[in-house]
């Protein structure tokens, strides 16, 4: 478990936790029953980390001065009860027929990634580099797909591709054959600049989905 140093830290490192389900507050006096919080008292300037018990008396972990210790003291506490929550793992000592199909297994599957690695630097070497191609004196352009410039324009284009096709046409990142600089494919409505892929594939699932603050033992002191 790492450690936090400030409030602000702590705050950052819950971002994407549903506190208020799991019943921890940041910067919240909270006076209803079972809950953890941290906040800062306003006459004597303590931090204050607490827990309210099942039946509404208050347990405080720490007041004082000292920020980073009460941070860390609630994230302590976070990390212990997310611990609390992982599925058990029994251990079991594997047998003699068991272990043997793990060697079997380990093997098939070192067999496996070799083989997948060299079908995967295969197909890199074998992808298309990202600008101009001349091919048979016509002007192409890849990013991701292809495109080639004809009637003063540049179009999609369609058509299969195979490596033979492009491998040996390669230009470069530019091409000054263009009579006007606009007919750059870097002026045309298609270019996209290189790392501006705009596709975020976050995953909205999360391991807290689960939570139940019942779980907790809420009649401890901590």
């Amino acid at each position: 478990m790492d450690s936090v140093h400030s409030v602000a830290e702590l705050i950052e490192r819950t971002k994407d936790m549903p506190l208020e389900r799991m019943r921890f507050f940041i910067n919240e006096d909270r006076q209803e029953p079972r809950c953890f919080g941290i906040y800062q008292d306003a006459f004597t300037g303590h931090w204050v980390v607490y827990k309210n018990k099942a039946d509404g008396s208050r347990a405080v972990r720490y007041s004082g001065p000292d920020e980073a210790y009460a941070a860390q003291e609630l994230w302590a506490k976070i990390n212990s009860e997310i611990e609390l929550r992982r599925p058990a793992q029994p251990k079991r000592q594997p047998t003699r027929a068991e272990r043997l199909r793990q060697r079997v297994l380990a093997v098939l599957l070192a067999v496996a990634i070799a083989v997948a690695g060299f079908m995967l630097v295969r197909w890199i070497i074998r992808q298309p580099r990202r600008g101009y191609y001349l091919v048979n004196d016509d002007v192409y352009y890849y990013q991701d797909d292809w495109y080639y410039y004809g009637d003063g324009n540049w179009w999609y284009y369609d058509e299969p591709v195979d490596y033979d096709w492009y491998h040996d046409n390669y230009y470069g990142d530019t091409y000054d054959g263009f009579e006007d600089e606009g007919e750059a494919f870097e002026r045309s409505g298609y270019y996209v600049e290189p790392g501006s892929d705009s596709d975020n594939d976050s995953d909205d699932s999360s391991v807290f989905d689960s939570w139940d603050s019942g779980d907790t033992d809420w009649s401890s002191d901590w």
